[in-house]
């Protein structure tokens, strides 16, 4: 991954954790670690929401499932009826806490209620793994 990618992260959502991040790597690795330890991906398909373009499933079933699982409630992002973005929120000691919509409470922006979860095409500018993190560094 190259380093503006990062860079442009920590400027983007990384800033607003200081002091507890004085870098972005130390940042990265976080979010990494995070990613890791609440994989939405094996949430949703532990109970039953496989990535599928054609399957609807409910989107009150997959808010239920994230909520059981990280005990915070997800923000979700639909287009054409499809899952486009899900976030996870998180308070600066990396604990979930529910995400809020320009101070409501909002689950969802313009998700229906049965939506698909796409399957995952990954780009030739992404890698499936990370060499230069050492695995001493993660989790």
């Amino acid at each position: 991954m190259a380093w503006w990618v990062i860079h442009l992260q920590w400027e983007k959502h990384g800033t607003c954790s200081f002091p507890v991040f004085k870098d972005e790597y130390n940042y990265f690795l976080a979010t990494i670690n995070l990613y890791l330890k609440y994989n939405v991906t094996e949430i949703l398909i532990e109970n039953g929401y496989v990535p599928s373009n054609t399957e609807k499933y409910p989107l009150g079933g997959i808010v239920s499932a994230i909520q059981n699982a990280v005990r915070a409630t997800p923000q979700l992002v639909c287009r054409n009826g499809a899952v486009e973005e899900l976030h996870l929120c998180f308070y600066k000691n990396f604990e979930p806490r529910d995400c809020a919509i320009k101070g409501n409470s909002l689950t969802s922006r313009a998700c229906p209620r049965y939506v698909s979860l796409p399957e995952f095409a990954p780009s030739n500018l992404l890698s499936t793994s990370i060499p230069w993190l050492p695995s001493t560094e993660a989790l």
